[in-house]
């Protein structure tokens, strides 16, 4: 009975991602093409994110451990045709854990950055791939793929 409890937590955690990458790609983008100085602010937004992400990335390892249908795909269903189970038992997962590693690889080269314009540029390179890698990994109510609302409750 955990896992609708953990799905919706893990529904609700994905907007915070996604506004959180937001700011983070604000504060990059503006800093980069607006020549402007790196303030602890931005490294603030930059840290919190990257945070958020690898909170989000642990609950969605603990859901795909306990999910019904990654494991149907797993034991039953790996040959199966219907791109459902293929998306949550290989794509979502994979594309996730691609993007946080580029996200924290990109905060961390980043961090030792000493030119603010570089910190930047850095940060807005990496966290836009890691976005829309995100982008293209979360299951839409109008993604072909796998279809889910765009709120979960109990």
């Amino acid at each position: 009975m955990v896992y609708p409890i953990v799905l919706v937590i893990h529904n609700a955690f994905r907007w915070l991602v996604l506004a959180s990458l937001l700011a983070v790609l604000v504060s990059g983008y503006s800093g980069w093409l607006g020549g402007r100085s790196y303030r602890p602010a931005d490294q603030t937004v930059r840290v919190v994110a990257t945070s958020i992400a690898h909170t989000q990335l642990l609950i969605g390892f603990y859901l795909y451990a306990i999910s019904p249908i990654v494991s149907y795909y797993w034991h039953l269903g790996a040959g199966t045709d219907a791109p459902e189970f293929r998306f949550f038992g290989l794509i979502h997962i994979g594309l996730m854990f691609t993007s946080v590693i580029i996200m924290t690889v990109g905060s961390s080269k980043a961090k030792r950055q000493t030119d603010a314009k570089q910190k930047f540029k850095t940060t807005a390179i990496y966290f836009t791939i890691g976005l829309i890698l995100i982008l293209i990994a979360i299951p839409w109510p109008f993604s072909p793929l796998a279809t889910r609302p765009w709120t979960r409750t109990f």
